[in-house]
């Protein structure tokens, strides 16, 4: 049973509902009592966390600290809160001579009417855990509130499959929905690549792939708090978050654990499809929504990430979530700036895909 299901598992006990929210860009949070200031702070001067997220950071150290408490979850909650869909496919995609596992989302009537566009969701984990089950009621989330057809990838894990296995699973998949997109229903010219995390990672460097493949680029990459360089750079976030007495999700030993798993016998932290902030980046790269979170340790390599694309002429839009966590978008049913991120989301997303679906038809 994965920390995430865990986690939302025991949570949703106490929380039922949270309010509506608009695709804003959020503000700088700075609680309004002294008070409220020192119970959030956090290692970062003038940094705080959200109530929300301090609740969920709460529940989430408490798991990794007894686990056993928290073996039998509440699936009724599960069933309460999955997002009515209209069909969901477990299929696989055989590209290569290899088969590879995926979830397909259908969320509305009109995405089941063919020749709609396509989001290649790419789960986290820090390249060892995590599968398209674990990432389920995210992912659905995402297609409800998106409309789009969601296809979720379930790529080879680490220690077991180091690097490139996951790389290349993914890849194939993009390289199959480029080819066979009409048979799901999708549109070849409209697909986005989608990834949170390590799933981040992946998604940016498919792209990065497809260019050097000189194979058709994505409509555009949408990267949620990824982790893009493998490089031991000690940016602040990494120092204030990763190294602090208090778990950020994240920590140290989780990012070198991560680090040692994940490249195997690779030793070249600079290889671009490892590390893409250490890439060549150019402007021919799609254009790409790049979401971080501000109380997280790999903060700083996304801000940089984002920045560095930017530089090279990609068309660029950056969104940091202020007092949240890593991961806080898998809490959407407990954490508000989560729904408000995936509604940002699908409002950056509509407009391209409208335009493009001109384009291509």
């Amino acid at each position: 049973m994965g920390l995430m299901r865990v986690v939302l598992s025991y949570w949703l006990i106490c929380v039922f509902s949270i309010g509506s929210c608009q695709a804003e860009k959020p503000e700088k949070y700075v609680p309004a009592s002294e008070r409220k200031r020192i119970k959030y702070a956090t290692p970062e001067p003038g940094t705080y966390l959200k109530p929300g997220a301090y609740q969920v950071l709460q529940v989430i150290n408490r798991v990794m600290e007894e686990p056993e408490s928290f073996e039998k979850p509440t699936q009724w909650a599960y069933r309460i809160f999955s997002p009515r869909l209209k069909k969901t496919v477990d299929t696989a995609f055989t590209y290569r001579d290899r088969s590879i596992p995926v979830r397909i989302y259908y969320p509305t009537r009109q995405s089941l009417e063919g020749n709609q566009p396509v989001i290649l969701f790419i789960h986290g984990g820090g390249f060892s855990y995590g599968s398209v089950a674990e990432y389920d009621l995210m992912v659905g989330k995402l297609a409800k509130i998106t409309g789009m057809i969601m296809v979720s990838v379930e790529y080879r894990l680490a220690p077991e499959y180091p690097f490139p296995a996951a790389v290349d699973d993914c890849y194939d998949v993009l390289c199959w929905l480029q080819e066979n997109a009409i048979k799901i229903g999708g549109d070849k010219g409209r697909i986005c690549v989608m990834g949170d995390s390590a799933g981040g990672n992946l998604a940016t460097v498919l792209t990065l792939r497809c260019r050097d493949d000189r194979r058709p680029l994505p409509e555009c990459q949408v990267l949620i708090y990824p982790g893009v360089t493998f490089a031991d750079t000690m940016y602040a976030s990494r120092v204030y978050f990763g190294l602090s007495s208090m778990r950020f999700v994240l920590d140290e030993a989780f990012l070198r654990r991560v680090r040692s798993e994940y490249m195997g016998e690779m030793r070249d932290v600079r290889n671009p499809y490892l590390s893409p902030l250490e890439a060549d980046l150019t402007a021919d790269l799609p254009p790409a929504l790049v979401i971080t979170a501000e109380c997280d340790p790999i903060r700083d390599g996304g801000r940089d990430y984002a920045k560095r694309l930017k530089a090279a002429g990609v068309e660029v839009e950056h969104i940091e979530y202020s007092g949240m966590i890593h991961g806080f978008m898998s809490f959407h049913m407990v954490i508000r700036d989560a729904m408000a991120a995936m509604k940002y989301i699908r409002d950056y997303l509509d407009p391209l895909m409208k335009k493009n679906q001109i384009i291509h038809e």
